[in-house]
């Protein structure tokens, strides 16, 4: 079954876009707050840079992935420059004018971007490499709070 974009409600894409937008929005937002309240828990003799490198990562992600469905919004629903803001035309599913496509390619860099923040504010690359490495046999010396998080349970140097 198919159905042509026409044959669709625009008050049902309308009710879609707000949800996407709203949805987005609480995401990126409650995940750079869990990112900044991860950073404010580190501890030890760290730089700013290394105590709060998530925090930044996940809010530069934000705008990245805020600005195409709040643009949506803005101009299919809020009719702000219509017709001539509109982001793709001639029945195509995606954006095919030039700020329709940067708008959507910045959504993309926000996954990236935020992806990265989520790694940095968990750690899960570092805990993850440790396990291989532990699985594999090879002698790791982990900080104490990471095998207490990964239930890595450290042997002494010499013990066998």
């Amino acid at each position: 079954m198919q159905i042509a974009w026409y044959q669709i409600p625009e008050s049902l894409d309308h009710v879609f876009y707000a949800f996407e937008a709203i949805i987005s929005a609480v995401l990126v937002t409650n995940i750079f707050q869990f990112g900044w309240w991860r950073c404010k828990a580190r501890k030890g003799s760290l730089t700013h840079w290394e105590k709060w490198d998530a925090a930044y990562w996940l809010l530069a992600a934000i705008p990245f992935n805020l600005a195409f469905p709040f643009a949506v919004v803005t101009i299919y629903i809020g009719k702000a420059g219509y017709p001539g803001s509109k982001m793709w035309h001639s029945g195509s599913w995606f954006p095919n004018t030039p700020h329709g496509i940067i708008l959507y390619l910045s959504k993309f860099i926000g996954v990236f971007v935020l992806s990265v923040g989520v790694l940095k504010a968990t750690q899960l690359h570092r805990k993850i490499w440790k396990k291989w490495m532990v699985l594999r046999g090879k002698d790791v010396t982990m900080h104490e709070d990471m095998a207490e998080e990964t239930g890595y349970v450290a042997k002494e140097k010499g013990a066998s």
